[in-house]
């Protein structure tokens, strides 16, 4: 049985693949294109080194027996090793319910590596385009001492304050970042998850940023297919 760690903000589900269904996910890495994510769009900033990004794969709605469509390749079941999560996910609701609103209409997955050097600047996921959002750990070996972390920041209400004044934006401004930075500080704690092989992580909507991979992974990458619960398009902003 997985072992699971709930929290307020995020729950980590441990063992979350068969070996069999890992095996496939971590090799597709091997093979699939990856190309650097962009840093004029997205949470990256100019400092967060160069991650990979490969194709985003889609749900058509719920349907985890959905059929696949040679005219639409990268919609759900796209045939690639990728389905193996998003199948999980659509199968097993006890991963994100409670967590989760149940308002999402359908999954996305996207393969992402990390190499040394690399990072995921602080923001918070937009809540209009997504109700929930996971991460799922394909590399077959981690150092505690690598890097890498999950750090996901506590959104506590300060008394006497009205909780909408404490709720930051999506991300700070591309190149000044002071005052994103003085409501991350007020904020002051959270917590942290450690990117451990065949690791899921659904995350509710906190404040959250990826720790740089250092230079001691080596030729080690952080491996992960990370997507979201997509809001129905009519409550998506124009």
């Amino acid at each position: 049985m997985p072992s699971t760690i709930d929290h307020p903000s995020f729950r980590v589900i441990d063992d979350f693949l068969d070996e069999d269904a890992w095996t496939e996910v971590w090799s597709h890495f091997q093979f699939v294109d990856l190309l650097p994510v962009t840093r004029s769009r997205g949470a990256w900033k100019l400092d967060d080194g160069v991650p990979l990004g490969g194709q985003e794969i889609r749900t058509h709605g719920r349907d985890p027996a959905a059929r696949h469509d040679d005219a639409d390749p990268h919609r759900y079941p796209s045939e690639t090793p990728i389905d193996r999560v998003i199948h999980a996910l659509l199968t097993r609701p006890e991963l994100h319910e409670g967590l989760v609103s149940d308002s999402w209409a359908s999954v996305s997955a996207r393969p992402y590596v990390y190499p040394h050097g690399t990072a995921l600047s602080w923001h918070v996921d937009d809540h209009a385009l997504y109700a929930g959002a996971f991460v799922y750990y394909a590399h077959p070996h981690w150092n505690a001492h690598w890097g890498g972390e999950l750090l996901i920041g506590e959104l506590g209400e300060p008394e006497g304050e009205d909780p909408d004044d404490d709720e930051l934006p999506i991300m700070g401004y591309r190149f000044e970042t002071e005052d994103y930075s003085e409501r991350l500080l007020d904020m002051g704690c959270g917590s942290f998850v450690m990117p451990k092989p065949n690791r899921l992580v659904v995350l509710a909507g906190a404040p959250h940023m990826i720790s740089r991979v250092s230079s001691a992974a080596g030729h080690n990458v952080r491996a992960s297919v990370a997507g979201f619960f997509l809001e129905p398009v009519q409550n998506r902003r124009d």
